[in-house]
């Protein structure tokens, strides 16, 4: 578990090699974090993150965001879950996971949550699941690219935002 305390501010980056728990408490006011990952899954790799990130004072921010690619017959799980407390008061939580799917790939269960006790919060959570589009690869291919070629070019405009994050991270 990470407490970050007041006015902390700390950047979760990170590749998931296999199943993860994440548990973060925003234990002090202004306090932070920053979650961002990739999941990268082939053959029949079963890959799963749960998150937790609890608001416990006030003026916190939390932004969680994990994007998935899946190829083959793998498979990915987020269960992520923010919960504000009473007296977090102007507590902001985002929560956000975008998967990328190939093959017979799936999403597992994507569960994100809210559980909030307080009234004066902003707290939001998305989640896409998308397989890749023959007509996207035809149109690239159309334009000299090869199948290969034009599933890296899909793959990388995807998850670019967080690779920046994780190898920006010092």
């Amino acid at each position: 578990m990470i407490t970050l305390k007041k006015d902390e501010k700390k950047l979760i980056s990170f590749e998931l090699l296999k199943s993860e728990k994440l548990e973060v408490v925003l234990a002090g006011e202004n306090a932070s974090v920053e979650v961002v990952g990739l999941v990268l899954g082939k053959g029949n790799d079963e890959k799963s993150l749960e998150a937790y990130i609890t608001h416990a004072a006030p003026n916190t921010k939390s932004n969680v965001n994990v994007r998935s690619v899946l190829r083959d017959r793998s498979t990915f799980a987020f269960r992520g879950n923010v919960k504000i407390e009473k007296g977090a008061k102007g507590a902001d939580a985002y929560l956000r996971s975008d998967a990328l799917l190939f093959d017979d790939a799936k999403m597992g269960d994507d569960t994100p949550a809210l559980e909030i006790d307080e009234q004066e919060v902003k707290a939001g959570h998305a989640a896409t699941i998308g397989k890749v589009d023959e007509e996207m690869i035809f149109y690239l291919m159309s334009r000299g690219l090869t199948r290969d070629q034009s599933e890296k070019m899909i793959i990388s405009g995807f998850i670019d935002p967080i690779l920046e994050k994780i190898h920006g991270q010092s």
